[in-house]
This record gives structure tokens, C-alpha cells and sequence, in this order.
């Protein structure tokens, strides 16, 4: 189930992911 602390951490993740590049 989709809680708001999955999407805070979803949300992280992919901006880890995106920011270097």
C-alpha cells in the first residue's frame, strides 16, 4: 500500500537518480 512516507522516499530516490546526470 502506497503511504505518504513511500512516496517522500519514491520521490528521493528518483531525484538521487536524476540529479548527477
Amino acid at each position: 500500500m502506497k503511504t505518504p512516507i513511500n512516496a517522500l522516499l519514491e520521490a528521493s530516490l528518483l531525484r538521487d537518480v536524476a540529479e548527477p546526470f
